[in-house]
């Protein structure tokens, strides 16, 4: 797949979205076996070496060693710096890093979806498919030293493997909807080796291989050759606890909620339960309100993380995104080609402009520079055109 073209259906090709949320999603485990060529461009160790060779963008927290399970201290690889803010912080020292990967200690790149435009075009692909937020951590490993002992993760794990081979050991046990919150991320290692389970499935990933498993399941992983590279994307889905905080947003605008609760004193004659009964009431009131509910919509349509693309210098020249105006307009055969057709007729389209258009239709909306990734080398003139033929269908219009 191209790396600025990428569907969800790309990824988990040959198994379909509909066949993954029907028997797998927030239920089981799902290994897809690929090949190197399917997630070509996306990541390799020379895009690899030139993200870590922008020393500047790197600090303790963002390129993290560990060591046999352990976090190896900053201090054992940082160097004393300015970042690009003007501030004191500690950045990678690469000779320093190096000695310890030579070591066997596993390098952690973190938060990369929005650093190539592979990664960026997965995460947006999962954010898409799936509602959430897809943030994407790199793994460089070294063989047989493991960076992380059984675990469970508080998001969806979406795991890409690039380079070498590693093995996953995948467990029965699988926590109670875990979140990002410090009641789960206090456990011991004994509890984790116990609430773990039985082995499940043993599988090596190799390059092009695609694994998913759902928050909660407890796994481990270990390299089995000389060097593995992968990319995990954690997706993180909205919860029953955003409904309670809009809510909470909404409920400082009631006066009810903002009035002082009844004084405790010894007679307890129970003012403080039928005061509580009258917020129980009132916030049920509120939770069922129409605009509450088109409010918690709206930020779940919402829930992405921001990926802007400049695209210079046409998004300064032309208009920069474009709004799909005409709904009910769909793309169909009509005799041996193709058209749009809706209530005033139809349209012939090109072939050459077909898939761009079953692309366009289904959009909210969509920036010039989003439609050429997703049709990486189609001329400029090429996409120009089409907008200025939609636009003037008064199918799309700019923003």
């Amino acid at each position: 797949m191209s790396a600025n073209a990428i569907r969800f259906a790309d990824i988990l090709s040959p198994v379909t979205p509909e066949e993954f949320f029907a028997e797998y999603h927030d239920t089981k485990p799902l290994l897809v076996r690929g090949t190197r060529e399917k997630v070509a461009g996306i990541m390799a160790w020379d895009q690899l070496n030139a993200l870590l060779d922008m020393t500047a963008i790197w600090s303790s927290a963002s390129l993290q060693l560990f060591l046999d399970n352990d976090m190896l201290a900053p201090a054992r690889y940082c160097r004393p710096a300015i970042d690009r803010s003007g501030n004191q912080a500690l950045q990678p020292d690469a000779q320093q890093v190096l000695s310890l990967l030579r070591q066997g200690a596993s390098l952690v790149a973190n938060d990369i979806d929005t650093l190539t435009p592979g990664l960026r075009a997965v995460a947006r692909a999962l954010e898409e498919a799936t509602g959430g937020k897809a943030q994407a951590n790199l793994y460089c490993s070294w063989r047989q030293r493991q960076a992380f002992a059984v675990h469970f993760d508080t998001h969806d794990v979406h795991a890409i493997h690039f380079e070498g081979e590693k093995v996953w050991r995948i467990y029965e046990g699988r926590h109670d909807n875990p979140i990002a919150h410090p009641r789960f991320k206090t456990f011991g290692q004994d509890y984790h080796d116990k609430a773990k389970g039985k082995l499940l499935m043993e599988v090596t990933l190799k390059p092009g291989d695609f694994l998913y498993l759902p928050r909660g399941q407890y796994h481990e992983a270990l390299a089995s050759a000389s060097a593995s590279l992968h990319v995990t994307f954690g997706v993180t889905a909205v919860i029953g606890l955003d409904f309670i905080h809009s809510l909470f947003e909404r409920a400082v605008d009631d006066s009810l909620f903002r009035a002082n609760a009844p004084r405790l004193d010894s007679r307890d004659n129970g003012e403080v339960e039928a005061h509580l009964a009258k917020l129980m009431e009132r916030l049920a009131e509120i939770a069922a309100d129409p605009e509450a509910i088109a409010q918690f919509k709206a930020f779940q349509r919402g829930f992405r993380y921001p990926r802007d693309d400049y695209g210079l210098p046409g998004s300064v020249t032309s208009p920069r995104r474009y709004r799909v105006k005409a709904r009910g307009v769909k793309l169909v055969r009509h005799g041996q080609a193709w058209a749009l057709q809706g209530s005033k007729g139809t349209v012939a389209v090109p072939e050459e402009m077909r898939e761009m258009v079953a692309w366009i239709l289904p959009q909210q909306g969509f920036s010039r520079s989003e439609l050429s990734a997703a049709f990486a080398g189609r001329p400029a003139g090429v996409l120009d055109r089409l907008l200025a033929d939609l636009a003037a269908m008064k199918l799309v219009e700019p923003v």
